[in-house]
């Protein structure tokens, strides 16, 4: 990790959650969850959730953070600290879509 990774993540970080229940959510359904690539997963002061991924269409890190309306904030981060997207507003039950429609889904792909 850059220190300018490091200070961009410490400047969206805004309340302490538990993280263990947000890996809960995420990982729900499995097959989604590690099709991502999650090489990493680091806790920021209770405060942040950075995964380090490898999908299909991002291939660095992934933060999350909760918000005091009790929402989640997703930034996608490049790997010099640049937020590419930030998703806010973001309730539990559509936080693995709101990720997995960023790093990885493909339309095409049939089930």
């Amino acid at each position: 990790m850059t220190p300018q990774l490091i200070k961009e993540i410490q400047t969206k970080l805004e309340r302490e959650f538990n993280l263990n229940e947000t890996l809960a959510v995420l990982k729900h359904n499995r097959t989604i969850f590690w099709s991502w690539g999650v090489s990493k997963m680091t806790n920021f002061l209770d405060k942040g959730l950075l995964l380090k991924v490898n999908g299909h269409h991002h291939k660095s890190y992934v933060l999350i953070t909760l918000a005091w309306n009790d929402t989640y904030t997703v930034y996608i981060i490049s790997n010099r600290g640049a937020v590419l997207n930030e998703y806010k507003e973001v309730y539990f039950d559509m936080l693995t879509e709101v990720i997995d429609n960023r790093i990885e889904k493909i339309a095409d792909y049939q089930f």
